[in-house]
């Protein structure tokens, strides 16, 4: 009898393979079998995602530290997370359609139609398409954008903490922990908006205030040797930089309108 998997040769008492710790005992797929598969993928007791969550709660930057340090079997892997957690962004982003879509305001509507000349209002009408079309472009892609924010961040913290012990690599798993653990919290934020109805800039504020508070918190635990006021200027610069570089960009995009 051999494996199925990496074709070792197998004892008829071995339940696993040594080799590739499959089970010897195979069965045809069911959808039974998927369902478990998944259940037990995210809630297995010592390295589910929900006990994850649970750990960035309690112990935040710990969790990274004890990963790049050698216990990567006691965790949820952090790209696993991270990926979940932005394919979760997507859906929220877009799962209402006026929740992020910037309708013309009241200021604005004032403005636009107080405009006598014909050049000047189409050239404001052309300003709000290129809004519209930016938050669009970002809303559709956002599971990218995320992808992108991350290693800004990391590069930020590794240059602040870089005589420190870690890598940017290792800073970079840091990030998917504690970028996903907030990106998780604004989806929640965003799904029960679905619910209350409040402004929409109101739940980008709070979870910007998340950030700055849980990214402090967080590496005040993962650089062990670091003070609370490092941690806090590392962690507003990092959420600045993307803040500033993702303003840059949407304000080049809409100022073309101005050219046309």
């Amino acid at each position: 009898m051999t494996c199925k998997n990496c074709t070792v040769a197998l004892q008829p008492d071995y339940d696993f393979c040594p080799k590739c710790s499959q089970k010897t005992n195979l069965h045809r797929i069911s959808m039974h079998e998927i369902a478990h598969d998944g259940i037990h993928y995210f809630t297995h007791a010592d390295k589910g995602i929900f006990s994850l969550l649970r750990d960035l709660v309690k112990k935040g930057g710990t969790v990274a530290r004890d990963y790049v340090e050698g216990k990567r079997k006691k965790y949820f892997p952090p790209i696993n997370f991270f990926l979940i957690v932005a394919a979760l962004n997507l859906f929220a982003i877009n799962v209402d359609e006026q929740s992020v879509r910037p309708d013309m305001g009241r200021e604005q509507a004032m403005a636009y139609y107080q405009i006598n000349n014909p050049t000047q209002k189409a050239a404001f009408a052309r300003i709000y398409d290129r809004q519209v079309e930016a938050i669009d472009f970002i809303k559709r892609h956002s599971n990218k954008t995320v992808l992108i924010m991350l290693p800004l961040m990391a590069l930020v913290f590794w240059l602040f903490y870089r005589k420190g012990p870690y890598n940017f690599t290792e800073h970079l798993i840091a990030g998917m922990y504690m970028y996903g653990f907030c990106t998780l919290a604004f989806v929640a934020m965003a799904l029960l908006n679905l619910i209350f109805k409040v402004d929409i800039n109101i739940v980008y504020t709070l979870t910007l205030l998340l950030q700055l508070v849980y990214f402090s918190w967080f590496y005040r635990r993962f650089m062990v040797n670091t003070t609370r006021l490092r941690a806090f200027m590392a962690s507003i610069s990092a959420i600045a930089t993307v803040f500033v570089l993702t303003g840059l960009a949407v304000m080049f995009y809409v100022m073309g309108a101005v050219n046309q």
